[in-house]
């Protein structure tokens, strides 16, 4: 079952979908054809002042936004839902006070807290004044436009009753609402205080990715969100009874290398055996009767090279497409005298990407491949976190197309999939000012291993990389983001703490029941970003 926390990633990616549906933000983002854009969700844009100590952002909150405990959901014998109103629960600023306090209180698990401290001068806002307008204060690290203001007040909102430590949470203001949550799927109603065309959205999140072209072709489901490998179906190729679209990668592979098991050297000759163009071609069967098809957002087809990384900053993202950053492409020839004979690489299959994992680690055991050298095996979680591994497979997801690049949830990431927590340790440094302690790099806190509690070969690089990635994190001038950045990716390529290997492909199924030009899908909007404006197809 997805489970609805709209501050904390989910383990199953569904779960992060729902909350675009059920939860409003201040601003909602959306998808237009080919561009980003956000709408008004809970508040209206008013004004952006510059001021001496950054920038006031004026903004108007919606009194009429009711919440769905608004209305009571019911279920007949028949299975038969029934919505009937009652007394109205509005949103206000208490609601907005009780969600700032939230995020806080996550401190580094929720990427909205990780957003927010970057962006804003304190998790608060002043007012609401006699005409509802309440003004965030902006660091000032960039001229702030309209848009950019937007996205960071895009995290969503909750109402001031609910439970701080709840598991999930089913009451928002968005366009559908909970109305069955079973054994046999979950159901959403429309909100009746919305504007979403589509009646009720159903959940079969059981359904075996083997057997997904049959339940389309049966009509079992009509919307399919996510496919195996990212790839497209020649089973579903009928345009007269499917559509697909794609959108921007949010997801990417890596192989991260264990510092307390592998010196520099070692690493560097991991890195160069590692070739992932090949990895890339085996996983899509390139050149075979059995090759898997892809197609981006542009309608590009089966252009796989794009979709290769050379550096912790994946190719489609903002450093790699400004060239801030340029990846090193060539890693030169692999010493094997300085490999011991079995490299073991170890991932969990059990918190999504089941089907890409292993056939990563069977392509990675192919003996033919990478001179017979890697021992590639699924494990258990509690078996991951004890880092008896040379390498960690890993699918990095979540990171967008912008400057806020989350290096986090690279560095810090405790290695747990079971959980997303982040390990940053902080100090004051008397003066009002935070600055990183070195307990952020603790050695079994992170999938790198990474030690900073005692001396070690890579311990002043590590440091200064903690340095960097804690600058890059907290800079208020853009400028500085993009000199972190660049000396980020020069360290890492003296470090080789990584093989970065290629970002999945993005692409849903949509059964012509619904009408392709009211579905749009862009950058890092999840595909149900734009749900309410979904129409059926005319007959």
């Amino acid at each position: 079952q997805p489970v609805t926390d709209p501050h904390i990633p989910g383990s199953a990616p569904l779960s992060d979908k729902l909350d675009e549906a059920l939860f409003d933000g201040l601003f909602n983002v959306t998808a237009l054809p080919g561009a980003i854009s956000y709408e008004d969700g809970l508040a209206e844009l008013v004004d952006i002042r510059r001021t001496g100590a950054g920038y006031d952002v004026v903004l108007r909150l919606k009194p009429r936004k009711k919440w769905h405990n608004s209305f009571t959901v019911t279920k007949d014998d028949d299975d038969n839902i029934k919505v009937s109103e009652k007394k109205a629960v509005y949103f206000t600023a208490r609601d907005l006070t009780f969600t700032l306090r939230r995020i806080q209180r996550l401190g580094s698990l929720s990427p909205d807290y990780l957003l927010l401290t970057q962006s804003l001068e304190s998790l608060d806002f002043s007012g609401p004044d006699d005409n509802n307008e309440i003004i965030f204060r902006f660091k000032p690290i960039r001229e702030w436009s309209a848009d950019d203001v937007k996205e960071m007040l895009s995290f969503k909102v909750l109402p001031y009753d609910s439970d701080i430590l709840a598991r999930q949470y089913n009451v928002g203001t968005g366009p559908y609402m909970t109305a069955v949550r079973d054994e046999k799927g979950n159901r959403y109603i429309k909100n009746p205080a919305d504007n979403a065309q589509i009646e009720h959205l159903d959940l079969k999140p059981f359904i075996d990715n083997s057997t997904y072209t049959t339940e389309l072709s049966n009509g079992t489901i009509n919307v399919l969100l996510s496919t195996p490998f990212g790839a497209l179906s020649p089973i579903l190729n009928d345009t007269s009874e499917f559509f697909v679209k794609s959108n921007i990668s949010s997801t990417n592979f890596a192989l991260l290398f264990n510092t307390r098991r592998l010196n520099r050297a070692q690493r560097k000759a991991l890195r160069a055996l590692i070739d992932n163009k090949t990895l890339l071609n085996r996983f899509f069967k390139t050149g075979t009767p059995q090759q898997r098809h892809i197609m981006d957002y542009k309608g590009n087809k089966d252009n796989y090279d794009d979709y290769l990384n050379y550096s912790l900053f994946p190719s489609t993202s903002y450093y790699v497409e400004e060239h801030i950053v340029e990846p090193l492409k060539d890693k030169g020839t692999a010493d094997l005298s300085l490999l011991p004979d079995s490299i073991i690489v170890q991932a969990c299959i059990n918190y999504g990407y089941r089907e890409e994992y292993s056939e990563l680690i069977d392509i990675l055991n192919d003996r033919s491949l990478f001179n017979g050298r890697i021992r590639a095996r699924a494990v258990p979680n509690e078996e991951l976190k004890k880092g008896n591994y040379d390498a960690v497979l890993v699918a990095i997801t979540g990171y967008r197309n912008n400057f806020f690049f989350n290096l986090y949830n690279i560095f810090l990431r405790e290695p747990d999939l079971s959980l997303h927590k982040i390990n940053l340790v902080t100090d004051s440094d008397g003066r009002g000012n935070r600055t990183f302690n070195t307990a952020s790099f603790g050695g079994d806190n992170n999938f790198f291993r990474l030690d900073l509690s005692k001396r070690n070969e890579d311990y002043d690089d590590a440091y200064t990389l903690l340095d960097y990635v804690y600058g890059f994190m907290s800079t208020h001038e853009i400028g500085d983001r993009h000199e972190y950045a660049r000396r980020i990716d020069l360290l890492d390529q003296d470090l080789a703490l990584g093989a970065w290997l290629f970002s999945l492909p993005s692409t849903a199924y949509f059964s012509r029941q619904f009408d392709e030009k009211s579905i749009h899908l862009y950058g890092h909007a999840a595909q149900l970003s734009t749900i309410e404006q979904w129409r059926e197809s005319k007959k």
